[in-house]
C-alpha cells in the first residue's frame, strides 16, 4: 500500500490503473449478466409454454399449478436448511417443530402419525387376541359356552 502513495496523496498512475482494471471487470461481469439474463428469458418462455399447455390441454389451473411449484421449492429449501444442521441441532429443530405441530403435513410427520395409528390398531388387535385366547381357554377347559359365542363375534 505504501508504494501506491505519492507525496501527500496516492500515485495517480497506479490509482488510474486500479480503477480501470476494476471498471473493466465490472463491464465483463455486466456482459455475462446480460448473457445469463437472455438465456434465462428463453427458459422462462419455455416454462410459460408448459403452464399454458397444462391449462389448455389438461385444464390444470395455472395459478394453482404455480402455487404448487412454489410450495415444492419452499419445501426443498426447508429440507435443505434442516439438512445443513448438525445432528444435535437437527434433533432440536425437529422437537421444536413437533411441539408447534408443524410436522403433521411433512413426510416425516405423516409417517409418525401413521405409526401412531398403526400402534393404536395393534393395541386393539392385541386386546382382541387376548379375548379370543381367553375364550379358547374357556372352551378347552370346559368353562362356559358363552365365551365360545364371544369368540365367533371376534372373528
Amino acid at each position: 500500500m505504501a508504494a501506491a502513495q505519492h507525496g501527500n496523496g496516492f500515485d495517480p498512475k497506479r490509482t488510474k490503473e486500479c480503477v480501470e482494471r476494476i471498471e473493466a471487470l465490472v463491464g465483463k461481469k455486466q456482459n455475462l449478466h446480460m448473457t445469463y439474463m437472455a438465456e434465462c428469458a428463453v427458459i422462462n418462455e419455455d416454462i410459460g409454454d408448459v403452464y399454458e399447455e397444462a391449462k389448455n390441454a389438461w385444464h390444470i389451473p395455472k395459478k394453482a399449478l404455480k402455487t404448487v411449484i412454489k410450495a415444492r421449492a419452499t419445501e426443498k429449501k426447508l429440507q435443505a436448511m434442516r439438512d445443513d444442521l448438525d445432528l444435535i441441532d437437527r434433533e432440536s429443530f425437529d422437537q421444536i417443530r413437533h411441539s408447534l405441530g408443524d410436522l403433521a403435513d411433512t413426510p416425516l410427520g405423516g409417517a409418525a402419525l401413521a405409526g401412531a395409528e398403526d400402534a393404536a390398531e395393534s393395541k386393539t388387535g392385541r386386546q382382541s387376541r387376548k379375548q379370543r385366547d381367553a375364550a379358547l381357554d374357556a372352551v378347552s377347559t370346559g368353562n362356559g359356552a358363552e365365551k365360545l359365542a364371544g369368540l365367533s363375534k371376534l372373528n
